[in-house]
């Protein structure tokens, strides 16, 4: 009953939101949407902080772990890491949830940054809502469809910072090739989605499709040790899995020596949070009969 009674509403709302699109201004429609958001972003920020790890194969950074706005525990591994290293409190993040993102914690705290994200919906809503909620915020917000043509531009075009201090990627899709193009000898600290599915001990990454759109059936990204392997050869070092098996995070090895260096092939983690252990075993089937270029054999 109140299920269908939700239903009914957020069908409504996005009958409004149809409507006001379609015949008012794109102010008019901005304030409408942000209309729609605003108590649930409210009552996010707000949350309290939760402690549950998602594994019982942990390692000592796991112990720092915990959420308030991300999807996972990144929030407590993320302020885990800078208070062991200095920093100018600025992130770049591309991928993002409105409510939910690596540097929402970040934006309440004081940080300044970069959000870049191919869906404009979603952007309108976080311009929104950290003009109303956080007034004083210096963060902008990209709008673009990222790939490995135009990251490097979009970076260098808008980050006047010397150093950026934090990266963190999640665009479901072509992140090891955008990650492989990125110049990262001005960033410190990376957190980057890896998918778990496709296994643990080897180096697999989808084809490069520069129109490539996620379908939300677990095909996208890379392998944890695809990962490992290419930020090594930009000098960072694995320090973090977070326990729910989706983040990772690397460090300028300049940094690393404050943190325990990590091997893929121990800290690598499934993600057990979502599903059961019947639909883990039908998703991980499907994965792995997907099309993937094997690293390993170059």
């Amino acid at each position: 009953m109140f299920g269908i009674g939700k239903k009914i509403k957020t069908d409504f709302i996005n009958y409004v939101l149809k409507y006001v699109k379609k015949n008012f201004t794109k102010r008019m429609y901005s304030f409408f949407l942000f209309l729609s958001i605003i108590r649930k972003f409210r009552k996010e920020i707000n949350k309290q902080k939760k402690t549950d790890k998602f594994s019982e194969k942990l390692d000592k950074i796991n112990y720092f772990e915990y959420r308030i706005t991300s999807q996972n525990n990144e929030d407590g591994i993320i302020e885990y890491i800078f208070s062991k290293i200095s920093n100018n409190k600025f992130f770049i993040e591309l991928g993002f949830d409105f409510f939910e993102c690596n540097s929402l914690n970040l934006i309440k705290n004081g940080w300044d940054g970069i959000l870049i994200d191919a869906d404009e919906d979603r952007c309108i809503k976080m311009e929104r809502c950290l003009k109303f909620f956080y007034p004083k915020n210096n963060v902008k917000i990209l709008n673009e469809k990222i790939n490995r043509e135009n990251i490097n531009k979009l970076i260098s075009s808008n980050v006047n910072h010397k150093q950026i201090d934090f990266l963190s990627i999640d665009l479901d899709g072509n992140d090891y090739w955008i990650l492989e193009k990125i110049d990262t000898n001005k960033i410190n600290v990376m957190c980057v989605e890896y998918n778990h599915w496709i296994g643990n001990d080897t180096k697999r990454v989808i084809p490069y499709n520069k129109n490539f759109t996620y379908k939300y059936d677990y095909y996208f990204g890379a392998s944890l040790h695809s990962y490992v392997n290419l930020l090594s050869s930009k000098n960072f070092d694995l320090v973090a899995v977070d326990s729910s098996g989706t983040n990772a995070f690397y460090i300028k090895k300049n940094f690393s020596k404050n943190f325990e260096i990590l091997s893929a092939t121990n800290s690598f983690k499934k993600s057990s949070r979502f599903h059961s252990k019947n639909d883990a075993s039908k998703i991980q089937n499907y994965v792995l009969n997907c099309k993937f270029i094997d690293l390993n054999n170059k």
